[in-house]
């Protein structure tokens, strides 16, 4: 199944995120100089991003920590969880001790 979004090209795709993050702004009553304050950015590069220009990661997670919206990003951080084989399953129970005492 595509996504939508696959169908924007780069440039659609910032200035989404740039509306987005301006609406999340206003929403949380701040004004572009009150969140660079926050994100130690300047309100120029608040403005910039709000207007779909280029910015980085690093900003994006500066901005969402500051609208607390940081755990929108789970996805990224989320561990894939799967399942032991039973060759792996052996191998792990192989390596665990024993007995408790010192070891020489």
């Amino acid at each position: 199944m595509e996504h939508i979004y696959s169908n924007y090209s780069d440039k659609e795709l910032l200035r989404k995120w740039g509306e987005k993050l301006q609406s999340l702004r206003v929403e949380a009553n701040l004004s572009q100089t009150e969140l660079a304050q926050k994100t130690g950015m300047s309100r120029s590069s608040i403005a910039e991003i709000e207007k779909g220009r280029n910015f980085s990661i690093a900003s994006l997670i500066s901005i969402s920590r500051s609208l607390n919206m940081l755990d929108k990003f789970e996805f990224f951080f989320k561990e894939e969880e799967y399942e032991l084989t039973p060759m792996e399953i052996y191998e792990k129970e192989k390596k665990k001790r024993k007995r408790g005492g010192y070891k020489k």
